[in-house]
């Protein structure tokens, strides 16, 4: 009888192999991103992604996420027919103890939050021409931990305690996923609203008068995922003017007809960054940034701080 793969060693086989023999293919590779059209779910663009470096995966849409055995459970809705799917067992590299455990589920965790310092994510800010005073004003430098690895990242609080996370080489976020709503003033009539913290950050930074008045005297709403956008209406009628900073691609544009039809006017900014996707990619090709200094551009990456024994990422 073929011995059957512990849950540890199923979650050591990459899930983009596991995709592929499903015939599910990437619709676009970024790095060690893959993205896909969810297979949880209908849609329409990619909020899937892969990250083939730690072989984890993360559903924009769910908000939900985690190893290659969680996403077999959610496929095939039980253990036996996801490790029917599985490769031939000889192909799993297994232990030679017998008595070896199943290792829990390997979940993102937050394992500390302080001030944002470090010298690797002040680069990362800096290649994403980012002012880190402005940065650090409105987010943490998080420790979190994945598969007894812990990895720094730039964090951006939501709603619920959750955090946006970014760095070099990693794009997630903890649980649980919401919206970041940011209040200047008591009773502010005026609200501008972004995809995305990244987007958000670059608009503060950005020497350009149109976005300096646009982000003066106003509201911040990060969505943080397109997906919330409809959930947020209500809100969103509760303010006389409205200021929209979404991607110019075919996310943006859907949501800009959900806006409509729901009856919200809002003012375009997008027509400010076109023909770039986002405000970010506007900032980083005009350089147009308030104090240079905070722009020493290096190619260092946050990698581990910490490798457990027989790990490897």
């Amino acid at each position: 009888m073929d011995k059957q793969p512990s849950i540890s060693q199923i979650n050591r086989f990459p899930i983009v192999d596991y995709l592929r023999g499903l015939g599910i293919q990437p619709a676009k590779v970024r790095g060690n991103d893959y993205w896909y059209l969810s297979p949880l779910r209908t849609e329409k663009q990619p909020s899937f992604k892969v990250n083939a470096k730690l072989n984890l995966w993360y559903d924009f849409g769910l908000g939900k996420g985690g190893t290659l055995y969680d996403l077999g459970i959610r496929l095939h809705g039980d253990e036996q027919k996801l490790r029917n799917r599985l490769p031939n067992v000889n192909s799993f590299a297994f232990s030679s103890n017998p008595d070896e455990k199943p290792a829990s589920e390997s979940k993102l965790e937050i394992a500390s939050i302080g001030t944002l310092s470090s010298p690797n994510l002040r680069q990362y800010l800096a290649s994403r021409h980012i002012n880190f005073s402005i940065a650090q004003r409105y987010c943490k430098e998080i420790e979190f931990r994945i598969a007894h690895n812990t990895y720094l990242a730039v964090g951006f609080l939501n709603r619920s305690g959750g955090y946006e996370l970014r760095n070099n080489w990693f794009k997630g976020s903890s649980s649980p996923k919401d919206i970041s709503l940011i209040k200047t003033a008591p009773l502010s009539s005026r609200l501008s609203v972004f995809e995305g913290f990244t987007d958000f950050l670059s608009a503060l930074t950005l020497n350009d008068i149109r976005f300096k008045k646009a982000t003066t005297q106003t509201d911040f709403l990060v969505l943080n995922s397109l997906s919330f956008l409809s959930r947020e209406i209500p809100m969103l009628r509760s303010y006389s003017e409205t200021t929209l900073f979404v991607d110019n691609d075919a996310g943006g544009k859907s949501a800009k007809e959900a806006l409509k039809v729901s009856d919200i006017s809002f003012y375009d900014a997008s027509l400010w960054y076109a023909p770039h996707k986002d405000v970010n990619e506007y900032l980083i090709a005009t350089k147009q940034v308030s104090q240079a200094k905070d722009l020493d551009i290096d190619q260092k990456q946050d990698m581990p701080r910490k490798r457990s024994k027989g790990m490897r990422m």
